[in-house]
Formats: structure tokens, sequence, C-alpha cells
């Protein structure tokens, strides 16, 4: 009970303070505005529509359905995230994974690694991530886009 405490705690603190957002490039007077198909997905806090996690609801404010989304993901990690695989091992101490992944335009998760903490712990995170119920896409200048998405999480077993 304690260690899920511990890893609610972690996970909700390091989310509020972990930061997906990225300095937009100012255009030159001079360049020209070309569509192209995009290649990249977009940061999950620059879309207009962000994924929205089945019990959040389209007609809040943007602010707030990231906020649901990201709750709602991290709340799915909590529960499911196996932290007596580490204790089976024998390891002690803070552990700390990096959990990356990508929400399709279909709000299926695809691209998904994880990095950071003991090999077959990065492999429950990818596991967990892979049952991730869909969500609803993003949405950016009215069409369907993919989104990164990243979540560190930290536990400590003693």
């Amino acid at each position: 009970m304690k260690t899920k405490i511990t890893i609610l705690f972690a996970i909700l603190f390091i989310s509020f303070s972990f930061s997906q957002t990225t300095e937009i490039d100012k255009p030159n007077e001079n360049s020209v505005d070309v569509k192209s198909p995009q290649s990249e997905p977009m940061g999950y806090n620059r879309v207009e529509v962000p994924p929205l996690a089945p019990n959040c609801k389209a007609k809040w404010k943007s602010e707030k359905k990231q906020k649901c989304t990201r709750e709602f993901i991290n709340n799915y990690i909590n529960r499911k995230l196996n932290t007596d695989l580490v204790s089976e091992l024998g390891l002690t101490g803070i552990f700390e994974i990096d959990i990356a992944f990508t929400i399709d335009k279909e709000g299926k998760t695809k691209n998904i690694s994880a990095t950071g903490g003991p090999e077959i712990m990065n492999q429950n995170a990818v596991e967990i991530i892979q049952t991730l119920p869909q969500l609803s896409p993003a949405m950016h200048n009215g069409e369907l886009v993919e989104v990164f998405y990243k979540v560190p999480i930290a536990f400590s077993i003693l």
C-alpha cells in the first residue's frame, strides 16, 4: 500500500512539473505557408482538441480535457504497474521510468517505449500502455492528428 501511495504521489508530482510544450518559431515575413502532410506527432499540449479519455467530457474546455485525460492515464498506470517485479529481483531504492508513446488518429496507442528503470519494469510499463483503453483522437485545425505523449513515473521499493 505504501508503495502504491508513493507511486501515485510521484506520478502526480512529476506530471504537473513535466512540460511537453515546445517553442513555436515565428515565420519569416517572406515565408510561404505550405500545407504538408503531418509526419511527426504533435505535442500533447499543442493540439486544439486533445485526446479524450473515456470518462472525460467533450464539452469541457481544453485545459480540463487535458487534465482529465492525464489523470486517467496516470491512474491507469498506477493501478496496473506491478512493483512486485522489482521486489522479486531483490532490488531496492527509487526507480524512475520515462514512458513515451503516440496516440494515433484513431485514439490507439503506438510507438511505445519505456526507459530508465530495470528492464522488467520497462517491459511492464510498455504492456500497460498497450492495454490502455482507446481514447477519442486529438484534432488540430479541424483534422485528426497523432499526438506524442510522455509520462515519467517514479516509485520506491524499501
